[in-house]
């Protein structure tokens, strides 16, 4: 991540600069706290010891440079052992006793004694603290800590943030606000879609999810999906129909005229109410004029000679008689 790759930067040649210079007047500083307890201590162990009194002094110094060297060189290697730490400040206390004992009693001697002592750890412990938070922020087991403000601004939404990111290694401050600002978003989501009793209406690993603040990335995909508003259905046109093809139309049958019952064989005398115009033009000459001929009737009638003839044929023959 960012932080890792920051931590990854070589120092620049200040800063490279600055620590050694840093580093010697360390050396310096230690070397004249060994120098000056030495003498101290060794009078103070010279009752017990005697002759071999030296070791004392020499043996709690060299315990702590070793002690101190140790804890940072695994420091370093983001493999603190919190026991050597404490063991080297256990050991410096007990030097820091020993020179004031030496001052018997005398205030400003106590405090001299005491000094150099102090101005050790004090930089043992600020060179700590550089190499655990470089190491620690490439190995990602750093936790960032939350501002005073937020702690007195806003106390218990506070806690709850520092709360998951202890139990979920979250080690970066920027990082936890970003997932909390989405957790709160996923939230007013959910209470907008489903209303004040979400947690029972949502579904369980949705809310599990956001309660504890883990997984969010599929939470939040999850709760769009879920307040999304459904589509409303497109009415589809109705498939446009091809209209078939026209049959031609059938010509009707020919519908036959009736036909006329056969007529009889009109009288001379009786008239014929079923005969046509010509026949009864063709009775009114016969009755006038009755040895006409054929062609002279299909003259006056403006017919064919022929027709005429059978005309004049059929006016002429007798009527059938019924026998009693």
């Amino acid at each position: 991540m960012d932080e890792q790759r920051a931590a990854a930067v070589p120092l620049t040649r200040a800063q490279r600069v600055l620590a050694g210079v840093g580093g010697l007047f360390f050396a310096g500083l230690a070397g004249l706290g060994g120098y000056g307890s030495f003498a101290s201590v060794r009078d103070v162990a010279e009752p017990w010891f005697g002759g071999q009194a030296w070791i004392v002094p020499a043996g709690v110094d060299l315990g702590i440079l070793a002690l101190v060297s140790v804890a940072l060189l695994l420091e370093w290697l983001a493999m603190p052992m919190p026991a050597l730490r404490w063991m080297a400040f256990a050991f410096t206390a007990a030097t820091v006793w020993l020179n004031v004992s030496a001052a018997h009693g005398d205030p400003t001697g106590m405090v001299m004694h005491a000094a150099m002592p102090v101005l050790f750890i004090t930089f043992i412990e600020a060179v700590r603290h550089a190499i655990r938070r470089r190491a620690g922020i490439a190995a990602g087991t750093v936790r960032e800590g939350v501002p005073l403000a937020r702690w007195l601004l806003a106390p218990f939404s506070t806690f709850r943030l520092w709360r998951r990111m202890v139990l979920w290694q979250i080690t970066s401050y920027p990082h936890a606000l970003t997932a909390e600002q989405r957790r709160r978003h996923a939230l007013a989501l959910l209470d907008d879609h489903y209303g004040r009793r979400w947690r029972s209406r949502a579904p369980a690993d949705v809310v599990w999810m956001l309660t504890d603040g883990v997984m969010l990335d599929q939470a939040l995909a999850r709760v769009t999906e879920l307040t999304a508003p459904k589509p409303e259905p497109v009415e589809e046109p109705p498939p446009a129909t091809t209209p078939a093809p026209r049959k031609p139309a059938q010509k009707a049958p020919p519908q036959k005229a009736p036909s006329e019952p056969p007529q009889e064989a009109p009288s001379r005398k009786a008239p014929r109410g079923v005969a046509t115009d010509n026949e009864a033009r063709a009775l009114a000459i016969l009755d006038a004029e009755p040895g006409i001929t054929g062609a002279e009737l299909a003259r006056r009638l403006d017919i064919s000679s022929r027709q005429g003839q059978r005309l004049l044929s059929r006016l002429n023959r007798p009527a059938p008689t019924h026998s009693s």
